[in-house]
């Protein structure tokens, strides 16, 4: 049996991570991907209004689902999913950012083509979009197999975007070598934190705002909140009240506004430095 093209085993290999949609605008340059996404069984293609609608979109697919996919074609696509990658890299979130690109033939000639800055420059747009990622590749039929299984590896290992580029001509050749068959993300090994080094962490910080004799304004509403919470009982056992029926004590509103003035001094006394 044949192999499969360059954008049938990419699809292919990422929706056996489990992921089952690919969210994503068409573009004449990524027509080949498209493609590969209809023709899979085992994912639905979501074409979204804009490519940034399409990068949130599956910055929160990311978040319920542990991976997401993404497609965009060359150039002003990619660059308008931008803020969108940029916010998943921010949070922790692997996106698998695919980006149809002009072919092979048009860049060594430097051709004048769309998309372009009309200089008949190319890969002006790489760098920009490389970082937004923690990792990048560039699909070739000799190398798609090895540089996808490096680019999954580092995406899941520290949890941010991947930007994949695939040329159109190269697209629907036949990668080189041995497909991988791939594993759900659930039965992945994956990097996880310590509850030991969490605890003491926050341990640190706390001792350390209850040390400081002045606050900076991001940390004033972080102790009001600690305070409320050490103040309040179990939200088993709070009753509920509206705002007029809440009841309160001498002792827990002189607290609170002891707290809300001391915010408020933080706040004043805070200048850029």
């Amino acid at each position: 049996m044949a192999n499969p093209s360059i954008v049938a085993y990419v699809v292919q290999r990422l929706s056996e991570l489990g992921i089952d949609r690919v969210f994503g605008v068409p573009g004449d340059y990524a027509f080949p991907i498209d493609d590969a996404i209809e023709a899979c069984p085992s994912v639905a293609w979501v074409g979204c209004a804009n490519e940034l609608n399409a990068a949130y979109a599956a910055d929160g697919y990311a978040r319920r689902n542990g991976a997401a996919i993404l497609t965009t074609t060359y150039g002003v696509g990619e660059l308008s999913a931008l803020n969108g990658v940029m916010g998943s890299k921010a949070h922790r979130l692997p996106v698998f950012h695919l980006v149809g690109q002009p072919s092979r033939r048009i860049t060594y000639q430097h051709l004048v083509t769309h998309h372009t800055l009309g200089d008949g420059v190319y890969g002006n747009f790489e760098a920009l979009s490389a970082a937004a990622a923690c990792v990048q590749a560039n699909l070739t039929p000799d190398n798609a197999i090895d540089e996808l299984e490096r680019v999954i590896r580092e995406a899941l290992r520290q949890s941010a975007p991947a930007y994949i580029v695939i040329p159109m001509d190269f697209a629907l050749m036949p990668v080189v070598g041995t497909p991988v068959k791939g594993k759900p993300l659930a039965q992945i090994k994956r990097q996880s934190s310590a509850p030991e080094e969490l605890a003491a962490a926050a341990k640190a910080i706390i001792a350390r705002l209850k040390a400081a004799k002045i606050l900076c304004s991001c940390q004033a509403p972080c102790l009001r909140a600690m305070a409320f919470k050490q103040s309040s009982p179990p939200s088993s056992t709070r009753p509920i009240f509206s705002s007029q029926q809440r009841p309160t004590t001498k002792a827990s509103s002189a607290r609170r506004i002891r707290i809300f003035s001391g915010s408020i001094m933080a706040l004043a006394q805070c200048r850029p430095r």
